[in-house]
């Protein structure tokens, strides 16, 4: 009996995987448009039924592919956090691998970051820019103290950060502009951002 319920939930976790997986996919391919409950149950091999059955609406699947995201990429800004760096590299650094990392999935990015939302969905996305605003600050405090930025507001500060490392990408990403950017491009374009952040708390 407990094999079987054992197994029972393995199989139920594998279809919540599949489902939030499948929509993630979709959402990368061509923006939440592309994501209705439908196409999410075709791309995953299971009936919609099933899929109400995990999420109650097509808004719960989104939020939880847009949190799992957004903290795969706090995850990533706090191992850079963690290195042997100073702050001015640990900053430069946690810019240019957001911003490079979002360029090199357009669609995805955009959709995650920009593409319009309900109210509950915006929410969700409101939180998590709060979990790498945390992030940001931390770095901020660190180069404070031992010197190397001068700021009077921290929370003001990384707020900003986080706004140049968001909004400054709009462009780019924008899918309606149908560009592919080369490598160069890319690097170049990480860089400046990268620098702006320094260069904006920087000690002169």
């Amino acid at each position: 009996m407990y094999k079987r319920s054992s197994l029972m939930q393995e199989r139920m976790q594998q279809n919540r995987q599949s489902i939030l997986h499948s929509a993630r996919e979709l959402i990368a391919y061509g923006g939440f448009k592309e994501a209705s409950v439908q196409t999410i149950a075709e791309r995953a091999g299971v009936s919609t039924g099933l899929v109400y059955r995990y999420f109650e609406s097509k808004n719960k699947i989104l939020i939880e592919v847009l949190s799992a995201a957004i903290r795969h990429e706090v995850e990533i800004l706090n191992q850079i956090v963690k290195m042997d760096l100073s702050a001015k590299q640990k900053l430069e650094k946690s810019v240019a691998t957001f911003v490079k990392r979002a360029m090199l999935s357009p669609q995805l990015a955009y959709s995650l970051i920009f593409e319009p939302v309900d109210s509950e969905m915006e929410h969700a996305r409101f939180q998590s820019k709060q979990l790498i605003k945390q992030t940001i600050q931390e770095v901020l405090a660190e180069g404070k103290n031992n010197g190397t930025f001068t700021f009077e507001d921290i929370n003001i500060a990384a707020l900003g950060i986080v706004g140049a490392m968001t909004f400054v990408v709009i462009e780019p990403l924008n899918p309606s502009h149908n560009v592919v950017f080369d490598q160069a491009y890319i690097d170049h374009f990480v860089q400046q951002i990268a620098d702006f952040c320094v260069n904006a708390v920087q000690r002169p």
